[in-house]
């Protein structure tokens, strides 16, 4: 498993939307569960997705509170892209 680090200090919202657009597109795509990394599993996916957007939606213009929610995010559709299984 590659190793990946997508959390910056702030993200901008357009950053923010194309993430959450990519996900709204692949939503009916995601599998139950899915390893983040070495040590972090989700064991529902589709929640944790929707959880993270709806986090998104308290994010402010260049708002540094919610960038580790976003880099969550950008962690999991790199995962998904990585699996020998998934089409886009």
């Amino acid at each position: 498993m590659q190793e990946h680090d997508f959390f910056k200090p702030t993200y901008t919202t357009e950053e923010r939307q194309e993430c959450i657009e990519w996900f709204n597109q692949h939503m009916d795509k995601l599998p139950t569960k899915l390893r983040l990394n070495k040590s972090s599993v989700s064991h529902d996916l589709p929640y944790t997705v929707k959880r993270l957007i709806l986090l998104q939606s308290h994010a402010s213009a260049d708002s540094s509170v919610y960038s580790g929610y976003t880099a969550n995010l950008m962690l999991i559709r790199q995962r998904l892209r990585e699996l020998p299984t998934w089409e886009e």
